[in-house]
């Protein structure tokens, strides 16, 4: 695809990207696949990139075959985000393509999103696509272009020390997704670049328009990029038709209280779906999903409370310290915890319960100052 030219340049950008010293790489002129969702955090996430001297070469992929055509404001990937992308892309003057990954994203996020909830879990879709399509399949499709980097725009702060790199989380923290890139390994982190994570939500925005960026007002993607209804159940149902298997409701002493249509539909800490309040004490939630017997365990609020967890899948980016800050989830406070490794399995014990600690999220454990990532599990249960 022709390049375009710019239409504009701000003055001198005064982010992290310009601090040579905090990442050195930052200052080698090196081709770099900027992965463009058609959003405005990837547009300028290239923009800086191209400004700093790089050789930036804009990549949207092609991720699933849309089935509604009305553009949704708090979604991706559709058509119309493709024609953002391209226009961002002419706007910095870099080349761009659409690449069609619909067959890796299906296998390594889609079908392992339906599998995890017929497992009684709660996956993460956006932390299997930034370990298995964006740092997986794109990283590979990078390297074949001879880049040496992929960069996107999540907000959090990579650099590259002479003992590897060190993950932090961003300036703004309302924007902060350091939880999101927690389960990279190092050999991943070594590969990406982060130009947002120095710098404010509003700074980017700004920056869009001083490029001349069709997207600089453009609201912010929030709903599961494949979830086009709202509903994740109907993705779950269309990919795994056999979800929708009849079960029990029982209470934590093993009393039946309902019937549920399949425990896909469950997730813990939900009360949607479940028997009206019986007895006085308050509404029920989910406490324990239990795919072999099919049964959904509820309890009172009281019962979601647990005092650790254990996790699998186990990436550390620095040596384990036996006091860590934990997030059992996306924007949940940090909690912390006595942290230790029990064979491949975290063991993690925190200092006060912890509201819902659900299985197949992911665990981003932090540095006491709550600054680095020091590494990040899958939750295999709670304790």
């Amino acid at each position: 695809m022709a390049t375009a030219r710019v239409l504009s340049r701000p003055r001198k950008l005064t982010t992290v990207l310009a601090a040579r010293s905090e990442n050195p790489v930052m200052s080698k002129r090196e081709r770099v696949v900027a992965a463009m969702s058609g959003g405005v955090d990837s547009a300028v996430a290239a923009a800086m990139l191209a400004e700093a001297g790089y050789e930036v070469i804009g990549v949207t992929m092609r991720l699933y075959e849309p089935t509604r055509t009305e553009r949704r404001a708090k979604s991706c990937c559709g058509i119309a985000d493709f024609d953002d992308a391209r226009r961002s892309a002419a706007a910095i003057g870099i080349k761009h393509y659409v690449v069609n990954f619909e067959d890796a994203f299906r296998r390594e996020v889609m079908d392992r999103f339906a599998e995890e909830y017929l497992r009684g879990r709660t996956p993460n879709p956006c932390v299997l696509c930034n370990n298995n399509l964006k740092l997986g399949t794109l990283w590979r499709y990078a390297k074949h272009l001879g880049a040496r980097y992929v960069a996107t725009g999540h907000y959090a702060r990579l650099v590259q020390e002479a003992d590897g790199p060190h993950l932090y989380r961003a300036t703004d923290r309302a924007k902060d997704q350091s939880y999101a890139l927690a389960q990279l390994n190092r050999e991943q982190l070594a590969a990406l670049l982060l130009p947002l994570g120095g710098q404010v939500k509003a700074r980017t925005r700004e920056l869009a328009a001083q490029f001349s960026m069709p997207v600089f007002d453009k609201p912010e993607s929030q709903d599961i990029c494949f979830v086009e209804g709202g509903d994740y159940r109907d993705v779950v149902r269309r990919i795994r038709p056999e979800a929708e298997h009849p079960g029990e409701i029982v209470s934590s002493n093993g009393k039946t209280l309902g019937q549920h249509d399949g425990i896909a539909s469950f997730t813990v800490g939900q009360r949607r779906g479940l028997p009206a309040n019986a007895g006085g004490d308050g509404p029920w939630y989910v406490t324990k999903i239990e795919p072999v017997t099919n049964k959904v365990v509820v309890g009172r609020r009281d019962e979601l409370a647990s005092g650790g967890l254990e996790g699998e899948d186990v990436n550390l980016l620095r040596p384990l310290p036996a006091r860590v800050l934990a997030m059992p989830r996306y924007r949940a406070r940090m909690a912390p915890a006595h942290a230790y490794l029990e064979g491949d399995r975290l063991q993690l014990r925190f200092d006060e319960p912890q509201r819902a600690v659900t299985p197949g999220q992911l665990v981003a454990l932090y540095a006491e100052d709550g600054e680095e990532v020091v590494g990040a599990a899958t939750i295999a249960r709670a304790l």
